[in-house]
C-alpha cells in the first residue's frame, strides 16, 4: 500500500485523500485564516513531501486553519471526472485514483489537468499526461500514450510495483470516461 511517487527514506506513506486529488485536478485555492491575517495557497503547495519531517503533513503553520477551499471557473472542469480503485467497495482507501479534467473544443483537447491519489506521498499532479495530451486529438491512441506516462519516475517497491501499472490503467480509463 506504500507510496510510488514522493516517498524518502522517513516516510512512504499515501496521502489518504480522495477529494485533495480532485481538487488538485482543478487548479484549487485553500484559504488559510490566522493570527497572521489570511493568506491563499495553491492545493498543489498545501501537502507536503515527507522529507526529513514526515510528521508535518501541510504547510498549515500554528494557530492557522482552512476557512474556505476556492475551485476556479474552467472549461476543463465542465468535463471532469474522479475514479477510485480500492480493494473493496465501502470504507477503505483507494490503491490509485485518478482526477481528470479537460478542455475539449472540436475533438482537440486544449487544457488537461490530471492528478493521481494512492500512489504518492501527497495528492500527486501528473504534469507528463497533462503535457503529452495537451494540443493533440482526444483519440484512443493519444489517450493510450498519455497514460502510459503516468508515474514517471516511481520508485516503487518489490511489493507494490503493481501500482504502476494500475495507475496507468486508471489514468487511462478516466480520460476515457472524461473524453467520451
Amino acid at each position: 500500500m506504500a507510496a510510488i511517487l514522493g516517498g524518502g527514506e522517513h516516510c512512504i506513506a499515501t496521502n489518504p485523500s480522495d477529494m485533495a486529488v480532485a481538487l488538485l485536478a482543478l487548479d484549487a485555492v485553500v484559504e488559510l485564516s490566522g493570527r497572521d491575517g489570511v493568506r491563499q495557497v495553491p492545493i498543489g503547495d498545501f501537502h507536503r513531501l515527507p522529507g526529513d519531517t514526515p510528521h508535518i503533513e501541510t504547510v498549515l503553520t500554528p494557530g492557522e486553519m482552512i476557512t474556505a477551499i476556492r475551485v476556479p471557473v474552467s472549461a476543463a472542469a465542465e468535463r471532469s471526472h474522479y475514479l477510485k480503485v480500492r480493494d473493496r467497495t465501502s470504507f477503505e482507501f483507494a490503491l490509485v485514483s485518478a482526477a481528470v479534467a479537460l478542455d475539449l473544443q472540436g475533438g482537440t483537447i486544449r487544457t488537461a489537468r490530471v492528478a493521481a491519489g494512492g500512489v504518492g506521498t501527497k495528492p500527486w499532479r501528473l504534469p507528463e499526461v497533462e503535457d503529452a495530451l495537451t494540443g493533440k486529438s482526444a483519440d484512443a491512441a493519444t489517450l493510450k500514450a498519455a497514460a502510459d506516462t503516468a508515474g514517471e519516475g516511481a520508485m516503487p517497491a518489490r511489493m507494490n510495483a503493481f501500482k504502476l501499472v494500475l495507475l496507468r490503467r486508471t489514468v487511462l480509463r478516466a480520460l476515457q470516461t472524461v473524453s467520451a
